[in-house]
């Protein structure tokens, strides 16, 4: 009889410490930076689809697939689509607005353009913080806006 009970306690332990889940210390929720609060739009967990380089002329190409980012809220990994190669990358965000996008790497398939891809890796190496209002996401330096993406529903 004790076994049974030890067996049970011990498979209990087991399952309420994997149903835990995992979670990173980044200083906060990010979702603290959001300026409207309907709907609520977190950096993590939402599909940020590439609008504009407001400071850069480049034309966003019509394409059967989003060009976009995604943050991993439990592996800090960042991952997306950049119109005709995928990439993946590390990142580091704050509640305060704070963003680092590190190591990112991206598929090397033959694309007929590649200035989409190059501009928005540069966007995302030169970024050091991020802003959300309403729907939108922005990547900055400083004040300066690198690029702008609109959430979509996953």
């Amino acid at each position: 009889m004790k076994q049974v009970l030890f067996g049970g306690l011990a498979a209990l332990s087991m399952f309420i410490y994997a149903c835990q889940g995992t979670s990173k210390n980044t200083g906060g929720d990010t979702s603290a930076v959001v300026t409207t609060a309907s709907p609520s739009w977190k950096l993590e967990g939402t599909r940020w689809k590439l609008k504009e380089f407001p400071a850069n002329p480049i034309a966003i190409p019509p394409s059967e697939k989003d060009i976009y980012i995604s943050f991993v809220d439990t592996s800090s990994q960042i991952q997306g689509f950049l119109g005709c190669n995928g990439f993946g990358g590390k990142y580091l965000a704050t509640a305060q607005g704070d963003l680092q996008i590190s190591d990112v790497i991206s598929t090397q398939m033959a694309c007929p353009s590649l200035d989409v891809e190059n501009a928005l890796g540069k966007a995302m190496a030169a970024t050091s913080k991020y802003t959300i209002d309403k729907d939108l996401l922005r990547l900055q330096r400083g004040d300066s806006i690198l690029a702008t993406f609109t959430a979509i529903q996953q």
